[in-house]
């Protein structure tokens, strides 16, 4: 079964990144943590991104989209020569008589979700028939916490900087303008505090600690069939079913 995620959470983290150095001063690096074995930034001040929890704020909401299609498989190659539903995507899983166990669309030819050729997994001779791709898009909507630790003798401005846009229009702005398309919103942070840091040298260094918390809104595919025809025909239950 193809099964694919659009919103992952390196995803997050490289918007988040972009944000916040759309808000810091020039030469502020700002990294993952919970990494081993890698030293500091070389600046004095720097952040750090540290995910703390996820968690769910509703229940799915589901969708559906039916794909149906005429084509032909010879290799790796498909070619489709009419599509009635929808459109054709890369992942999406293939279903149809005689189809090897677990065929997908793996590349775009000349098609782009309509006429043309695709590259699809594993290799197989299919004669032209009605093949579907139809999916379920499962959108749980989720409430994600990212733990900030603000390092360096500009920490406290750089908190200010960071905790008082987050909480106000232009983070909801900027936050789209970075995402990429992925469908993220800024939502509230907790109170900052100053936590010292004891380095690899043994130096105390100044640094503050703040959870930014935003909501994502990942979305699931999974292969989805439909019924193209239903077939009604009257049975006599009591001999069909005999007590």
């Amino acid at each position: 079964m193809s099964v694919s995620l659009n919103l992952t959470e390196s995803n997050i983290f490289s918007a988040l990144r972009s944000y916040l150095l759309t808000v810091l001063p020039a030469g502020i690096e700002v990294v993952r943590g919970l990494d081993n074995l890698v030293a500091e930034p070389i600046g004095p001040n720097f952040i750090t991104m540290t995910p703390i929890g996820r968690e769910r704020l509703e229940t799915n909401v589901d969708g559906y989209a039916d794909v149906a299609f005429v084509g032909s498989i010879s290799g790796a190659t498909m070619t489709v020569t009419s599509i009635s539903l929808g459109a054709i995507t890369v992942g999406a899983q293939l279903l149809g008589n005689n189809l090897a166990a677990n065929s997908s669309v793996t590349a775009l030819g000349t098609g782009t979700g309509g006429i043309g050729t695709y590259t699809v997994s594993p290799s197989q001779t299919v004669s032209s028939q009605v093949i579907a791709a139809g999916v379920s898009t499962l959108l749980q909507p989720i409430k994600v916490t990212i733990q900030l630790d603000i390092h360096g003798p500009a920490s406290a401005d750089n908190t200010q900087l960071i905790t008082t846009t987050w909480r106000d229009e232009y983070a909801v702005d900027q936050l789209a303008l970075t995402n990429s398309g992925f469908d993220l919103a800024p939502l509230y942070h907790s109170e900052p505090q100053q936590l010292p840091f004891l380095n690899a040298e043994q130096q105390i260094e100044e640094r503050y600690v703040v959870d930014l918390v935003l909501q994502a809104n990942p979305i699931v595919t999974v292969p989805q069939q439909f019924a193209s025809a239903l077939n009604i025909e009257i049975i006599e239950v009591g001999a069909t079913y005999p007590l």
